[in-house]
C-alpha cells in the first residue's frame, strides 16, 4: 500500500488555483515531511519550474521518488528528459467515447500507440507508468487488452482512472482484482474522482482489493469535484491500518498551508482538520464523552491538534447539564437542575448556539434557574 500525491498535478488542475513556484517547493517540502511514497510533481509542457523542482526534492529527499505526467505522444516525452531521473507517468483515454472523440482511432489503432509509446518511453525512462483514463468506462477485455500491451512494452504501472467517480466500492473490488489476477507482474494504482462523494471510500477499497497505489491530493483538489484527500486516505492507513511511517500529525499544517493558497477556506467540520469536529452538545453524546471519550471518538483531537468542546444548550439533557455544573464547581438540587435546565435550552434557542462556560455560570451564580 503506497500513496501518491498529485496535489502539484490533479489538483492545481482545479478551476483557479495557481500556485507560483515558491508555494510549490513548500508542498513538496511539506508532502516529503509527511512520508508520500511518491510526488507527482506537474505536466511536462505545462509547469514551467519542473526541472528546478525536480532538483530540489532529489536535494531534499535522495531516493524519494518523483514522476510527472505526460499524454502519450513522443514529443512529450523528449521533452521530459530533460528533468534526469524522474517516472514518467503516461496517461491514454481508452473509452469507447474517449477513443472515437478525442483521439479518433479503433481499438487495435490504439493498442499499436500504446506498444509503440511506452516501448520508446521505458528506453527512456527508469520507471514507465500508464494512467488509463475513464477506465470505468471501457469494455473490461479492452481494458485488459490495453494492460497486457503496456506491461509487455515495459510499463511497470497501470494506473486506472475513475474518470468520472461513477464507480461504487463493490465494483472497484471487481475491477482490482481482475488486473492483479490478469497481470499479477505489474504494479497497479487507482484514480479515484470525487463526482458522487467516493473518492476516498473507492481509493482505500481499491488497496484493500490488491491495488499497489492509489493518487490522492491534499484536502482533494482536482477537477471538478477533486479526487481522494490525502488527509483522509493517510489518517486512515495510519489509524486502520497500521502504516505508521506517515507523520499525520503534520496534516493540519499542509491543508491549512494549501487551503489559503487555493483560495479554499476548510470547513470548521472538515474530516481529519475541522477545528469544530470535536465540539458536541448532543446530550447523550456529552455524558458519554465526560465518561469515555473513545465512546463517540474515533481517534485523540490531540492527533491532529484539535480540542475537545462540550457545550450545553438546547439538545443538552439533564445528566450532561449535572456534569458541567460539577467541573465548574456548582452543585444544584435537582428541581433546580430541571429549571435551569430548561432556562439553558431557551437561551440556547434565542441564540441560536450553545451557552458558554460564562454564561452557564452566570445562570446559576444569579438564581436565573429559580421559578
Amino acid at each position: 500500500m503506497a500513496v501518491l500525491d498529485t496535489t502539484l498535478r490533479e489538483g492545481e488542475q482545479r478551476w483557479g488555483i495557481y500556485f507560483s513556484a515558491k508555494v510549490r517547493r513548500e508542498i513538496v517540502r511539506r508532502l516529503v515531511a509527511l512520508g508520500v511514497e511518491e510526488i507527482e510533481l506537474g505536466t511536462v509542457g505545462c509547469h514551467q519550474d519542473l526541472v528546478g523542482l525536480a532538483a530540489f526534492v532529489r536535494e531534499l529527499s535522495p531516493g524519494l521518488p518523483v514522476s510527472v505526467w505526460a499524454p502519450l505522444r513522443t514529443a512529450d516525452l523528449r521533452a521530459a528528459m530533460s528533468l534526469g531521473a524522474v517516472r514518467l507517468n503516461l496517461g491514454v483515454p481508452v473509452s469507447p467515447l474517449q477513443r472515437e472523440r478525442r483521439l479518433g482511432l479503433g481499438r487495435q489503432e490504439l493498442i499499436k500507440r500504446v506498444r509503440r509509446v511506452v516501448r520508446f518511453a521505458a528506453d527512456l525512462f527508469p520507471y514507465v507508468s500508464l494512467g488509463l483514463e475513464d477506465a470505468s468506462r471501457t469494455e473490461k477485455d479492452f481494458l485488459l487488452e490495453v494492460g497486457h500491451a503496456a506491461f509487455s512494452a515495459g510499463a511497470r504501472r497501470l494506473r486506472l482512472s475513475d474518470t468520472l467517480g461513477i464507480l461504487e466500492p463493490a465494483e472497484v473490488m471487481h475491477l482490482v482484482r481482475s488486473f492483479k489476477e490478469s497481470l499479477p507482474g505489474v504494479e497497479l494504482a487507482f484514480h479515484a474522482h470525487n463526482d458522487f462523494g467516493l473518492a476516498s471510500a473507492n481509493a482505500l477499497t481499491a488497496l484493500s482489493a490488491g491495488a499497489d497505489w492509489v493518487d490522492a491530493s491534499v484536502l482533494g483538489l482536482g477537477e471538478r469535484a477533486g479526487i481522494a484527500r490525502l488527509e483522509e486516505i493517510l489518517a486512515y492507513l495510519y489509524l486502520r491500518k497500521g502504516k505508521i511511517h506517515y507523520r499525520i500529525q503534520l496534516l493540519p499544517e499542509i491543508c491549512h498551508f494549501v487551503s489559503w493558497h487555493a483560495g479554499d477556506p476548510c470547513s470548521e467540520f472538515k474530516p481529519i482538520i475541522g477545528r469544530k469536529l470535536f465540539y458536541c452538545e448532543t446530550g447523550l453524546h456529552v455524558e458519554a464523552l465526560y465518561k469515555t471519550p473513545a465512546l463517540y471518538e474515533p481517534f485523540p483531537p490531540e492527533l491532529f491538534g484539535l480540542e475537545r468542546r462540550l457545550g450545553l444548550g438546547a439538545k443538552s439533557g439533564r445528566a450532561a447539564l449535572k456534569r458541567t455544573l460539577e467541573r465548574l464547581g456548582l452543585r444544584l438540587r435537582r428541581q433546580e437542575l430541571s429549571v435551569l435546565l430548561e432556562e439553558v435550552r431557551r437561551r440556547s434557542r434565542e441564540c441560536g448556539r450553545p451557552l458558554s462556560e460564562k454564561e452557564l455560570r452566570e445562570l446559576a451564580n444569579k438564581g436565573k434557574f429559580v421559578s
